[in-house]
């Protein structure tokens, strides 16, 4: 038998995983509307919204993670960048667990393009693209290593003409199912069952010849 407990959170789940994709459905334009654009990014410490106004299933959304702890949604989402046009550079995270301007605060106080999408930044110079910043003063010396680290991050880097977006990384082929879900939420040990001693006695019966 199934934990209808999972199942449920597997089905939020789902819905959360149709907000980050980039189709222009009507109900994601309501959200949008309603709680801003956050809601199509991957959401970190409940997403910063006014739960006053949410409703229920805003809420279970929201809190998704409280259903097994430790940020397991957003660890099986990555930012996949290809033109670089809807990515912010320094604030999402594209290249590792976290973003360069977690990575690099230093540096990130130097900018001129904090808000700079990857394509603003990884620009086209004759046939070949280049990482090109724009800082408000000179580098120390020590700093220079800083960019040298941060430059080592970004090799191997390709370009692509399609758009970036997120993919789920508990499949091969990067698309969620419920399935998928439910597996991933099943071995986390914060939902074991919490059933009382009588819920127990009557699970333990089922599947034992009468």
């Amino acid at each position: 038998m199934r934990d209808v407990r999972v199942v449920n959170i597997s089905l939020l789940a789902k819905w959360r995983r149709r907000l980050l994709n980039g189709d222009k459905a009507l109900w994601k334009e309501v959200l949008v509307e309603k709680y801003g654009e956050n809601v199509c990014n991957v959401m970190e410490d409940g997403g910063g919204f006014r739960l006053s106004i949410a409703s229920r299933w805003w809420k279970d959304i929201i809190h998704l993670e409280k259903n097994g702890g430790l940020s397991w949604f957003n660890k099986e989402v990555e930012r996949r960048v290809r033109n670089g046009e809807n990515t912010k550079f320094w604030l999402c995270r594209w290249r590792g667990g976290v973003s360069f301007r977690e990575k690099y605060p230093r540096l990130f106080a130097m900018l001129n393009q904090q808000e700079a999408m990857v394509a603003d930044i990884w620009v086209l110079n004759g046939n070949l693209r280049e990482w090109t910043f724009s800082w408000r003063r000179r580098f120390f010396v020590w700093e220079e290593q800083l960019l040298g680290n941060l430059l080592a991050n970004l090799e191997g880097h390709v370009w692509m003409r399609e758009l970036d977006g997120w993919a789920w990384k508990q499949e091969e082929d990067a698309v969620f199912t419920v399935k998928s879900m439910y597996d991933k939420l099943e071995g986390l040990v914060i939902l074991e069952n919490n059933w009382g001693v009588e819920e127990n006695k009557v699970f333990n019966q089922l599947g034992r010849p009468l």
